[in-house]
């Protein structure tokens, strides 16, 4: 029999709060904003409801969402970030440098640093420009790859913005990119335990960025969340621009 639950149920069984819980739903690409993703729906992983008082919500199917979500729920329990911030000045991250993790969380969110993410290319492969801004500053770091696809762009810009940011820092990355989503919550971890093969047997694309990525989000103390955005989103918007211009600018 299966059996249906609401984010408030589903957090009691992984010992997290049901804002948690969202957020550990957005960080798995089967979420965003209040809604449950087209994926989500097509996989019978969620189903729309309405309470008794005329709400929308969404059901989970309890048996196949909960593996997805206790290895994250795991990790968001033993991360430093349910501890109470120490009080210290906020600094600017410095380019090419880690930075010193911030006190004060962004606003609305869970995370101490939220950056919305884009690569481009076209022709793909072709001259790639990747691009991330950072929500709260504004600021937009961003390069280029003379021959590679949007994918391999985005994993790059990934690798470069975990390279720089402060290891304990609680990372969001926001993307339109479903693919760059799942690959760093759902696919990479699924892809290690078959020996970084696909369920086809078949070797996943960019499978050395991917590891790589992998790698770099396991090593991290800090939370990292990847977490699917509308591509007409503002800030997304910014990045997918700016990554643009970084296209037009890389060398054939």
């Amino acid at each position: 029999m299966e059996t249906w639950a609401n984010q408030d149920e589903l957090g009691r069984q992984l010992g997290i709060d049901a804002q948690s819980v969202g957020d550990l739903l957005v960080a798995a690409g089967l979420k965003v904003g209040r809604q449950a993703t087209d994926d989500a729906l097509d996989r019978g992983l969620a189903e729309p409801d309405v309470s008794p008082l005329g709400r929308p919500f969404v059901r989970w199917r309890a048996e196949e969402v909960l593996p997805l979500l206790e290895p994250l729920a795991e990790q968001l329990k033993a991360s430093p970030a349910r501890r109470e911030p120490e009080s210290a000045p906020r600094r600017r991250p410095a380019s090419k440098q880690a930075a010193p993790k911030p006190s004060v969380q962004v606003p609305g969110t869970t995370f101490d640093v939220v950056v919305a993410l884009h690569a481009y290319a076209a022709p793909s492969p072709g001259p790639t420009g990747w691009a991330y801004v950072n929500q709260e500053t504004r600021e937009t770091t961003s390069g280029g790859l003379p021959d590679a696809t949007d994918r391999e762009g985005e994993l790059v810009a990934a690798l470069h913005l975990l390279d720089h940011l402060a290891p304990d820092a609680h990372l969001l990355v926001r993307s339109s990119s479903e693919p760059l989503v799942k690959t760093a919550t759902v696919w990479a971890p699924t892809w290690r335990r078959n020996g970084w093969k696909k369920r086809d047997g078949q070797e996943p694309p960019h499978v050395d960025l991917v590891k790589e990525l992998f790698a770099k989000i396991e090593a991290r103390k800090g939370r990292t969340r990847f977490g699917l955005g509308a591509s007409d989103d503002e800030l997304i918007l910014a990045a997918a621009q700016a990554a643009v211009v970084a296209a037009r600018e890389t060398p054939l």
